[in-house]
């Protein structure tokens, strides 16, 4: 029969002539007296709890690796700047105790048992929760701003529990990451370079979190911008939220099984939709991508730069928008690829004046999306309230809502964000003659606008083909130019005069139906 061997150790220093000496347990029980220290100057392994209530001291030189299995340590302290990682599962049952260095926990959970207590925490002496694995409190009884002391890199940002209720079972996972979420809106100005996961579960009541930020290295943008918003997996929300500038906290009840917290400027989202005429193909009805393929479209906002941006005015858009190269790629779905810029106004509910200007991209199927290539577009420190929509092009008219039949309400919502559908919509400003109507009855934004003034013409003063002639061909019509011009009005990516597929040809013809005297001009509010 197997006998269990039982060592009782009042104090073993696990250090040989300053070589790193290891502690492996396997299946016998190890126990450490109360008031004894083990200090281990090498790596832990362990195949089950450690009872007693001694304390294990991680005294290495070099970083140290801890694997529990998902056991106990009832005392432990850290005294390592050189860091100690997890390697498995671990839970402390008595108290844990940060003299130097912190914990990196990988894709491994740090448990902290309902009595744990804590000391010594801060800059650089933490829980580092970089990749999938949490901290988690036992709870067996109210919590008030109970500390949980999780951070990255040197930076201390530890979430704060407050619980009231009834508990069974229950225990709350915290996770910081010292990156923006990965759920925030690609176009959002002012944020919090650090963003906190809680999970609850076996709470019948309820659970508060403060987060605790750093100033200034959390930070970008102006702090005083700054909202508390959660993120439940489909939306955002900054309706019970706050952010404490003094404290340099953000606050949220989380009331779901799982929450992103963060801070963020107030932003809304607009989903919007619109043909381009020069593009349009009444066939495939969709728009050629055919700036993307041959690489011409500018990976950077073309609207604040020379020639456009004598003919757009950005409002309360400072930030550089800009594009990286796999937005222009080919997308899973090819109705997807990126056909050009677009150029959108947020307007007040009377359409008279402009609040804030975005630069958009448009995909193949119309679809207007911000600057990652996909998801709505971001307005920022606007209200949720009710605007007039502008959406307008380099050589195209420009469309507007009608102020007076439909001002869509924006919402920080992904879910309930309006759609704003220029290709179909009955509510558009200026009437049928305000955009043309492609042969399979959708709605197109006007072609043919090459000097941006606001109108296209063939023939008379200031006319677009003459423009096309002198300004973009230098006079030569049998020359062409390639690339991103705003004389490409069928936007092939080159701009011709003469020769099959002319951009003069296009716009007497598909614009102005042959007729030469023929001329529209762009009505907006």
């Amino acid at each position: 029969m197997r006998k269990k061997v039982l060592f009782i150790i009042s104090c073993v220093v696990f250090m040989y002539n300053g070589v790193n000496a290891q502690l492996t347990i396997d299946s016998v029980s190890f126990v450490v007296q109360t008031g004894a220290v083990v200090t281990v100057t090498g790596d832990i392994s362990s195949a089950k709890g450690l009872p007693g209530f001694g304390k294990f001291l991680l005294q290495g030189i070099d970083s140290q690796s801890v694997n529990m299995n998902g056991n106990s340590i009832p005392n432990l302290e850290i005294d390592n700047s050189n860091g100690v990682w997890l390697t498995g599962d671990m839970r402390v049952s008595n108290s844990l105790l940060f003299t130097n260095g912190k914990f990196i926990i990988n894709n491994h959970n740090f448990s902290l048992a309902d009595i744990t207590s804590l000391s010594g925490m801060g800059t650089g002496k933490f829980i580092e929760t970089d990749s999938a694995g949490q901290v988690f409190k036992e709870i067996s009884s109210n919590l008030t701003s109970n500390e949980i002391p999780v951070g990255a890199g040197t930076v201390y940002r530890p979430a704060f529990l407050t619980t009231s209720g009834s508990y069974s079972g229950a225990k709350v996972g915290v996770q910081v990451l010292d990156s923006a979420s990965a759920h925030k809106p690609p176009s959002t100005t002012d944020y919090l370079k650090a963003n906190w996961t809680i999970t609850q579960t076996g709470i019948s009541g309820s659970l508060n979190v403060d987060a605790r930020y750093t100033d200034p290295t959390d930070i970008s943008g102006t702090e005083n911008n700054l909202k508390s918003y959660l993120f439940d997996g489909t939306d955002w929300s900054s309706a019970s939220g706050t952010v404490n500038t003094t404290s340099n906290t953000i606050s949220f009840p989380i009331i779901i099984d799982t929450a992103n917290i963060t801070a963020m400027d107030k932003f809304d989202l607009l989903k919007g939709k619109v043909f381009l005429q020069g593009a349009y193909d009444t066939t495939t009805h969709l728009m050629s991508d055919k700036l993307r393929s041959a690489g011409v479209i500018p990976h950077s906002d073309p609207y604040k730069t020379s020639p456009y941006s004598s003919a757009f005015t950005e409002v309360n858009d400072a930030a550089a928008d800009t594009i990286n190269a796999a937005v222009l790629g080919y997308q899973a779905s090819q109705n997807d690829n990126i056909v050009d810029w677009v150029f959108l106004e947020l307007r007040n509910s009377a359409g008279t004046t402009v609040v804030q200007t975005r630069p958009a991209l448009v995909q193949r199927d119309g679809d207007i999306v911000d600057v990652d290539g996909k998801s709505p577009v971001t307005f920022n420190n606007v209200s949720s309230a009710n605007y007039t929509i502008v959406v307008r092009h380099r050589n195209h008219l420009g469309l507007s809502t009608d102020p007076s039949s439909f001002t869509p309400l924006l919402s920080e919502k992904q879910s309930t964000a309006p759609l704003v559908d220029f290709t179909t919509s009955a509510f558009l400003y200026g009437g049928a003659s305000a955009h043309g109507v492609a042969g399979d009855g959708k709605y197109v934004l006007w072609a043919g606008n090459a000097n941006m003034n606001g109108n296209v013409k063939y023939t008379g003063p200031s006319n677009d083909k003459d423009y096309l002639l002198s300004a973009i061909l230098v006079g030569v019509s049998t020359s062409q130019v390639s690339g991103y011009s705003n004389g490409d009005l069928n936007m092939d990516g080159v701009v011709k005069y003469s020769s099959p597929n002319n951009d003069k040809d296009f716009l007497l013809s598909q614009v102005l139906s042959g007729i030469a005297t023929n001329s529209v001009t762009q009505k907006l509010p």
